[in-house]
């Protein structure tokens, strides 16, 4: 089944991966705005204007069924997004986000 699927289109993405049905607002399904990078300062100002912490952990502990407290760099995006939306949905994360995370 595998063999019939191609992933040439889809080198190096970063898209949710899930069995457990979180499904993640994919490339196709986001918005489309033109997106700005954010720094990690303004980054963090914005987490410490509206500290939602303790919701943010709470829906990747949801998402995190095998609980080895990891969620892929868009899973993030959209999570922070969901929290955050008049901050971030015109900002580019997946950079900042990119150099913390792991292989």
């Amino acid at each position: 089944m595998y063999n019939k699927v191609d992933f040439t289109n889809f080198e190096g993405i970063d898209e949710p991966m899930d069995i457990n049905g979180y499904l993640g607002k994919t490339k196709f399904y986001r918005t489309q705005v033109k997106q700005t990078a954010i720094t990690a300062k303004e980054f963090i100002q914005v987490m410490h204007s509206k500290n939602k912490m303790l919701e943010i952990v709470r829906t990747i502990d949801e998402i995190d069924k095998d609980h080895n407290g990891y969620v892929t760099a868009t899973e993030l995006d959209d999570i922070m997004k969901l929290y955050y939306p008049e901050e971030l949905e015109p900002r580019d994360l997946l950079p900042l986000i990119k150099k913390f995370s792991s292989i």
